[in-house]
């Protein structure tokens, strides 16, 4: 899928397209008339600039892309990873097995990027299924946009509340056991106070973003040292917020939790606008998406791989009602300020709230963030019981988006959409028995030339294909087979 399909047809000099554009050269360009855009290989250095669609999705610069790209490994799912009691034999391949496919499939949204010029999925949706003109495109197109970004923006605000409960369920630990009214509430309300000033930022460009995310790296990092300390001593304590999932959280399911992201397109638009276009100094690596993609998957495997170490020793972690030991409170501290800090990043990127442009300009107050945030926050308020239950289905939806989805829309545009053709006849025009020394006569080596490259493009286009089947069948197949028989109580 990495470029557009190329087909070479062997028609002869009657071919109607050979006809009537009348052309001495073998070699024949068909436009796809709906498409206006042109894919050119996978250097980031030769790829035309496309504009950014979304206001929170501006210039960065690559360390900061590099940030982002790292940050989403390190939260809920590397710090839940203690606790899952997986063996080694099976936790350290699922490790590595969901490290390559989050790597995967940042690689398939990058050239779904490349091959459409989108920058955000809901572009990359709508050419996908409603591209074309009529009333039923239009039709299509307006109801793919609102379920796009009703999924998106649900999905925001399910990742954001779910951090925020899980922040509080943390900290529970730290207050006395003897209040007179539930904690959770209180302390949801409470964090949420104090991180709605962060959550108000239009970007992430924003230095109130880009400081909150660095934190949040930060703190994983000195939490996993004190884990790593704890359980050393045998002193590490069960994390209340792993007791209060539900019960699609397992072993495994949470290692491919750890590596789900949600903004590979807005990082990778931010990079592109982040470099000038005009420019003859060859670029550095550190401009080009993959190599960073790459590098933030393995500093995560870095810096999870000891946890699920911590996970397979036995009989090693204490259980909340032991007595208390010096370092809890520093890893509970630690353990929630990852979780709070990264919240900010989450909220900035959900899509606005269709608020009519009448009230938008009678007031200067964010009221989509502001009404975005209070969905979140009333979120996390729900009781046990719902808790789990929400954080099963956004469990499920935060592995479909990220594993599933970008290799079905490699499918549907890969074997649907209409391909840029170039079309070699099997007898020459005749133009061709003008001579040898006709610009045609050399035609033969440009034919040889796109033999050369249509064979070299087809054992990639076969590899990638075979990728995103695995990807579809046994990994997302497998998992929805799994996750309905585990819910009807099968195993």
């Amino acid at each position: 899928m990495s470029i557009r399909r190329l087909s070479i047809s062997s028609s002869g000099s009657s071919s109607p397209v050979l006809s009537s554009l009348d052309s001495s050269s073998a070699l024949i360009l068909v436009h796809d008339d709906d498409d206006n855009t042109h894919y050119d290989g996978d250097d980031d250095d030769t790829d035309a600039p496309f504009e950014i669609g979304r206001p929170f999705a501006q210039p960065l610069e690559p360390s900061v892309v590099l940030l982002y790209l790292l940050s989403p490994f390190l939260k809920l799912g590397a710090t839940l990873l203690p606790y899952t009691k997986l063996p080694l034999k099976l936790g350290l391949p699922a490790l590595f097995l969901f490290a390559v496919l989050a790597a995967f499939t940042r690689r398939l949204w990058y050239m779904l990027a490349r091959y459409t010029r989108k920058s955000d999925v809901e572009d990359i949706v709508l050419d996908s299924f409603a591209r074309g003109r009529g009333r039923g495109k239009e039709r299509l197109r307006s109801v793919l946009r609102s379920v796009v970004r009703g999924g998106t923006g649900a999905l925001r605000v399910g990742f954001a509340a779910l951090y925020i409960r899980v922040s509080a369920e943390v900290l529970l630990p730290l207050l006395p056991s003897d209040l007179p009214f539930p904690p959770e509430p209180v302390l949801c309300i409470g964090i949420a106070v104090v991180i709605l000033p962060f959550c108000l930022a239009q970007s992430l460009a924003s230095k109130r973003i880009v400081y909150c995310t660095g934190l949040s790296v930060l703190t994983y990092i000195l939490w996993l040292t004190l884990v790593a300390i704890a359980q050393h001593k045998g002193t590490l304590k069960t994390n209340p917020g792993w007791t209060k999932m539900g019960s699609l959280w397992q072993g495994i399911t949470t290692i491919a939790f750890a590596f789900t992201s949600s903004t590979t397109l807005p990082l990778y638009a931010s990079l592109k606008a982040g470099i000038p276009s005009v420019t003859t100094a060859k670029k550095p690596i550190s401009h080009s998406f993959m190599p960073l993609s790459l590098i933030s998957v393995v500093v995560a495997v870095l810096l999870t791989f000891p946890l699920m170490i911590f996970a397979s020793l036995p009989g090693r972690l204490r259980t909340e009602d032991q007595s208390e030991y010096p370092l809890d409170p520093y890893i509970i501290s630690l353990n929630a300020s990852t979780l709070l800090l990264a919240v900010p990043s989450i909220l900035v990127t959900s899509p606005s709230l269709p608020i009519p442009e009448r009230v938008r300009q009678s007031t200067n107050v964010p009221l989509s963030k502001l009404a975005i945030f209070a969905l979140t926050a009333l979120l996390s308020l729900v009781p046990n019981t719902v808790f789990a239950v929400v954080s099963d289905v956004f469990l499920a939806s935060c592995l479909s988006s990220t594993f599933i989805l970008p290799a079905f829309l490699h499918i549907v545009i890969h074997y649907f959409k209409r391909p840029l053709s170039i079309i070699m006849p099997s007898t020459p025009g005749p133009h061709h028995r003008s001579g040898e020394n006709s610009p045609s006569s050399h035609d033969e080596l440009l034919q040889r030339k796109e033999r050369a490259l249509q064979r070299s493009q087809t054992r990639k286009r076969i590899i990638w294909d075979l990728g995103v089947w695995v990807l579809l069948l046994p990994v997302g197949g497998g998992g929805f087979i799994w996750a309905i028989g585990h819910l009807a109580g099968k195993w």
